[in-house]
């Protein structure tokens, strides 16, 4: 099972690459208390946290290793939001006067846990790339309004 979202952003590929490679970055359009390591290889790791989230009110941490950055391109990221880890794969290309961006995510299982992580995770991906497009374009940060 794979997921695939697309979204234009009109934002140079540079600010659309830092945003997504540093926990500033993260922690004001998607996230709480992240943590992010690059080496000078574009490799590292990646915290994903996030405190009193969803309905439940939960506090949630998620991430793993950073398998690729390339600057103003690409990066790549694993995590485990089901029981088997899966890659998450945003790759950044210059389109009218920004950037369209295009996330594929690969590696669910069949299991029933990755296929509701699966789900999840495609609607949550949908939700999270409009988030980061207001933050981007406008400075807009409501990652606490949908928090319900």
């Amino acid at each position: 099972m794979k997921i695939n979202h697309q979204i234009y952003i009109k934002a140079p590929s540079e600010k659309v690459y830092k945003t997504l490679t540093t926990a500033e970055g993260w922690n004001a359009w998607f996230t709480d208390h992240t943590v992010l390591y690059m080496d000078e290889n574009g490799g590292g790791k990646i915290n994903l946290c996030w405190s009193n989230y969803g309905s439940k009110k939960e506090n949630i941490k998620d991430g793993g290793a950073i398998l690729a950055a390339v600057p103003n391109k690409s990066f790549i990221f694993q995590w485990s939001p089901g029981e088997n880890p899966t890659t998450v794969q945003f790759e950044l290309r210059p389109y009218k006067d920004g950037t369209l961006l295009l996330l594929d995510e690969s590696g669910y299982a069949s299991s029933p846990k990755d296929i509701s992580a699966c789900i999840g995770c495609a609607v949550g991906w949908g939700e999270a790339l409009a988030l980061l497009k207001i933050f981007i374009e406008y400075g807009i940060i409501c990652k606490e309004d949908y928090r319900f």
